[in-house]
């Protein structure tokens, strides 16, 4: 990306005459900053192969840690980790049963919604987004709606219907306004992202031509917590499935590429998805294990994109690959981790990124004492010196440069 930069040109004139010589004074001249031109290609695939030890004191300014309550009303079992939401007063945490609220220091305020069939209810839940201007929060749930709650009371308003209940993620445009975004489990899921109105009427659908055919007709659902298919960046609703090498854009009118991710050698084959391999974990571990699956996480800097191999041996291993927006260099961090030199010491793999330039990483407790054992600075932290094993979660807040 091109900044905003000011080019301070001297230009000395000199004059031969009679009087002797005249100089001007030095010039100033601004140049409006110039838009990079989409789509940028990562290369990815030759990424991996250049190696860079950083540290998080390179591209950061400071690390917070926010241990989230822990008492009888909100004992959670675990986070969607990439799907955690901030805003100046809150942070909203979810699993697919419960969504808490916490204030920005991490004391319990509520759990938002029930489970149930009445209003405002649910029995599962998929995503959340909060507009913090009109104060309302909205909740993708499994019933083919959006529940939509006061932020400040947690009181149910009302809801707003989609077009699919088999919506796996979506993005509110405006307060009225949706995007829904339709996995191929099926493999003949034609229509990728859908943009409704509040009775679920549709204004534009967005189409994927990567169909297939499975035999048995049963349906291979690939996903995890931390799963990212619809995010925000800035005041940008951006889209990218693992299975496509493309992160767009979603506007009311088209899908904009933004990046194009070259995974060369690394990329997924159709006939080597579970789904395609109709479920058969014996080929699909051998077929599908030289593959890839990666993340994007944009902040104004840098693009973070963890990854790790579809399956296979390697597939429990942690891999990240940075991309530095200003010079262009792409580049693999060693274990998958950067190397934390603030007080804490925790090592960084984000889960989501928050107001352009705030990355957030969840720990459990349990994993944040087995890092301890290997460093025992860890502990020595304020926040972090008196966690108990039972305790709820740690957000772990990184604020770049």
């Amino acid at each position: 990306m091109k900044y905003r930069n000011v080019l301070l040109f001297s230009l000395v004139v000199f004059l031969s005459a009679c009087v002797g010589k005249n100089v001007k004074q030095p010039v100033t001249v601004e140049i409006e900053p110039v838009e990079p031109e989409y789509p940028i290609t990562i290369p990815f695939e030759a990424g991996i192969g250049v190696e860079r030890k950083i540290k998080l004191s390179d591209i950061a300014d400071s690390v917070q840690y926010i241990p989230l309550e822990t008492n009888e009303k909100c004992l959670i079992d675990f986070i969607n980790s990439g799907k955690v939401v901030k805003t100046g007063k809150y942070w909203f945490v979810s699993s697919n049963t419960r969504l808490y609220q916490y204030t920005i220091d991490g004391k319990f305020v509520r759990n938002i919604g029930s489970r149930g069939g009445g209003p405002g209810q649910f029995n599962y839940f998929q995503q959340i987004e909060v507009n913090e201007d009109t104060g309302l929060l909205f909740m993708l749930t499994t019933s083919g709606k959006v529940n939509v709650y006061d932020m400040e009371t947690g009181k149910f308003l009302y809801d707003i219907k989609v077009p699919d209940r088999e919506a796996a993620q979506f993005a509110m445009l405006s307060d009225t306004l949706a995007v829904t975004f339709m996995p191929n489990s099926s493999g003949q899921q034609k229509e990728r992202i859908h943009i409704s109105d509040r009775k679920g009427e549709i204004m534009n659908t967005f189409y994927r031509s990567d169909l297939f055919e499975i035999k048995s007709g049963t349906r291979w659902v690939m996903g995890s917590g931390t799963d990212r298919y619809l995010f925000r960046y800035k005041d940008l609703i951006c889209y990218k499935e693992y299975y496509n090498d493309t992160l767009f854009v979603v506007t009311e009118k088209e899908l904009q590429p933004r990046y194009i991710f070259d995974l060369g050698k690394y990329s997924l084959p159709v006939d080597c998805r579970m789904e395609a391999c109709d479920g058969d974990w014996k080929t699909y571990n051998t077929v599908a294990a030289a593959y890839i699956r990666n993340q994007a996480i944009e902040t104004d800097s840098l693009l973070f994109m963890p990854y790790n191999y579809w399956a296979g041996e390697k597939q429990r291993e942690r891999h990240m690959v940075l991309y530095d927006k200003r010079t262009k260099e792409c580049f693999s961090v060693p274990g998958g981790y950067i190397e934390n030199d603030f007080p804490g010491a925790l090592p960084l793999r984000p889960a989501t990124s928050l107001e352009r330039n705030i990355l957030v990483s969840v720990w459990e407790v349990g994993d944040l004492m087995k890092e301890a054992e290997k460093n025992p600075a860890v502990l020595e932290h304020p926040r972090l010196k008196h966690l108990d094993e039972d305790d709820n979660p740690v957000l772990m807040v990184v604020y770049l440069k």
